[in-house]
């Protein structure tokens, strides 16, 4: 009965028209070192280039000298897919994502004896790989060959994306500053096989690899309050990233010529943020944000209609920044977030999964010269699990499981 069970469930996978699909945390929640070692606590709390240009264009006005941040963050996941049957053996394996890096680079500039302040961020916001082999024991990786396997064979996806924030801000009066600014992203995605589309005549799915960058672009805004004794307060809202109509040059199971169309853009993102200026040397920050995935393109439409039918998410994040002394300072944080999937969509996230929801982080900034400093940090989210059954199909049983480690290294020039 189980192992019907679980042929239904997958004919069931083979006949649905569902998009690869991408877990929570899709955007990172934080770039460059300071602001990784912070988990993002950064719209009340600027301490960096990097920082101050992701989260809130307005913060740049607290930077009186120009400022340069230079770095990579590196990025390892470690993902496991398991499916089988609810008191059987489940066959598990393991993705070969490998480590990825990503530039960061952040400039701040403000004209001498000027009200107004720019600022320029360049950043990678996405990046995920997954890589299952086929494999003989897990029915989802089995081929596709009735009727002794009903699996999709090889599952693989590389997505990355480089955002660009070119933006400006204006000194109000000597509390309050507002900023804002154009955001352009380039991003890279491929899905082999490619769930959204239509299936080949032999059942199996065609591969939305051929393709190239896409290009989109936005906007943010935002509002930062300075009280210049211990509170500091802001506000920034990211618009939709909108972009072109990703375009595949993708073949049928002979070799035939097929074109595939994905639609896709990045949800809008409200922040509120609070900074405590504790004493001289510390600083305390906590931010939290709004990511409205249910009005985005893909993300919000419903699997009925090629997309994710994902919810919309609240996230949370605190840090702490101390100054030891003149050389050596250090930071801390927590973030945590909601899942905009329920366990039942796990079987929708195989490809670009990240469903991680609380992290610990930390750095050290080291001082080598009184203009140039050298930034580490390094971020942990704790591993979390996926899953449910495939399809809502009893006697089924489908688990993604996945931990996270992000380093990165800077270095900080203040001219």
């Amino acid at each position: 009965m189980s192992k019907r069970w679980l042929i239904s469930g997958l004919l069931l996978i083979l006949s649905t028209n569902v998009p690869g699909a991408m877990a929570q945390g899709i955007l990172f929640p934080s770039v460059g070192a300071v602001n990784r070692a912070m988990s993002g606590a950064s719209v009340a709390a600027p301490l960096d280039a990097v920082g101050a240009t992701y989260w809130n264009p307005a913060t740049i006005s607290s930077f009186a000298k120009q400022e340069i941040f230079v770095g990579g963050d590196f990025v390892y996941g470690d993902t496991f897919l398991a499916t089988g049957v609810v008191g059987g053996t489940a066959g598990e394996n393991r993705s070969d994502s490998g480590l990825a890096a990503a530039p960061v680079i952040g400039v701040i500039s403000r004209p001498k004896d000027s009200s107004f302040t720019f600022g320029l961020g360049i950043y990678s916001i996405l990046g995920r790989t997954i890589d299952f082999r086929g494999s003989d024991t897990n029915p989802i990786l089995r081929p596709f060959d009735p009727p002794r396997s009903f699996g999709v064979g090889p599952v693989s996806a590389e997505l990355s994306g480089l955002q660009v924030s070119m933006l400006m801000s204006k000194q109000v009066s000597d509390t309050i500053s507002v900023g804002g600014g154009l955001i352009v992203n380039s991003v890279s995605l491929d899905l082999d096989p490619a769930f959204f589309a239509s299936r080949n005549s032999n059942g199996t799915f065609p591969a939305a690899t051929n393709s190239r960058p896409n290009w989109g672009a936005g906007f943010q805004v935002g509002v930062f309050y300075d009280s210049r004794d211990k509170w500091k307060f802001g506000a920034a809202f990211k618009s939709q990233q909108w972009f072109e109509t990703f375009k595949y040059n993708s073949k049928d199971q002979i070799g035939r010529a097929r074109e595939l169309n994905l639609e896709f853009a990045l949800p809008s993102i409200l922040t509120f943020g609070v900074g405590y200026q504790a004493s001289r040397s510390t600083l305390i920050a906590a931010d939290v944000r709004y990511f409205n995935y249910a009005n985005t393109p893909l993300f919000g439409h419903s699997p009925e209609v090629g997309g994710l039918g994902w919810r919309s998410i609240w996230a949370f994040a605190v840090g702490a920044h101390h100054q030891f002394n003149q050389m050596v300072s250090a930071q801390f944080g927590y973030a945590y977030s909601q899942s905009p999937i329920e366990d039942g969509e796990t079987i929708f996230n195989m490809q670009l999964t990240a469903i991680n929801t609380n992290s610990l982080s930390g750095g050290v900034t080291v001082a080598l010269t009184r203009t140039v400093d050298i930034v580490g940090s390094a971020v942990y989210a704790f591993e979390e699990k996926s899953q449910g059954t495939i399809l809502q199909i009893p006697g089924t049983a489908i688990q993604l499981k996945q931990s996270l480690g992000t380093f990165s290294l800077g270095l900080r020039f203040k001219i």
